[in-house]
């Protein structure tokens, strides 16, 4: 399966305040049922040293944020394209994370952020993000008929429309496992940054921890 080239329904800048936060509320439910947040969660405890800030990239309106904070008492902040919504309740800055510079801190997470780049600003990423993060949690789908079809039948049928339609643009946007880890490599060659990456069950979803 080629990697798809076109945007998603939620990228669009014009959707209505409302719209968007349904969609980011309906996405927020789903990270949770699919696992994704128990994965971050998994990842954020196996820390060896103290974690006192958490920065999430491409936050949406910062739900997860909201839950790290709640959970285990720590500093968070986001950063998304999109600027903070009136109801934000956890600090979002605006600004493009492959390029702008970041707010410091301990662990940063892009969680399913990377299929939405192309193969430079992943790399610009990683690297933007080693200026200013002694780690970095992505979390990502997988370019899989696996994954794909279990969407389909299990998963769009519950969601927003618009979830329901990025949902399946998004796993045909993303990278194989293989393609994800040469751009972390590319992103880290010459350091001495550690990489683990592991590829949940039926490709549901990959994670790739880095440590610079």
């Amino acid at each position: 399966m080629d990697r798809a080239d076109q945007t998603e329904l939620l990228e669009d800048p014009s959707l209505p305040e409302d719209v968007v936060e349904k969609a980011y509320r309906d996405l927020a439910r789903t990270q949770r049922y699919l696992g994704n947040s128990a994965a971050v969660f998994r990842q954020l405890r196996r820390s060896q040293t103290p974690i006192r800030r958490i920065l999430d990239l491409g936050c949406g309106q910062g739900a997860l944020l909201e839950q790290i904070r709640d959970q285990l008492g720590v500093d968070v902040v986001g950063f998304d394209l999109r600027p903070a919504p009136r109801s934000a309740t956890v600090p979002i800055l605006t600004g493009n994370a492959a390029a702008d510079p970041l707010p410091s801190a301990d662990v940063a997470l892009a969680v399913c952020l990377v299929h939405h780049l192309e193969e430079a600003d992943v790399v610009n990423l990683i690297r933007n993000v080693s200026r200013s993060c002694r780690r970095l949690i992505l979390l990502d789908l997988v370019r899989h008929w696996i994954p794909l079809a279990l969407f389909r039948v299990f998963v769009s049928p519950f969601l927003h429309p618009i979830n329901a339609a990025d949902g399946y643009t998004s796993i045909k946007r993303s990278y194989t496992p293989p393609e994800l880890r040469a751009l972390v490599e590319k992103a880290v060659g010459g350091t001495n940054a550690r990489i683990e990456h592991k590829v949940a069950p039926f490709y549901i979803r990959q994670v790739i921890d880095i440590s610079f």
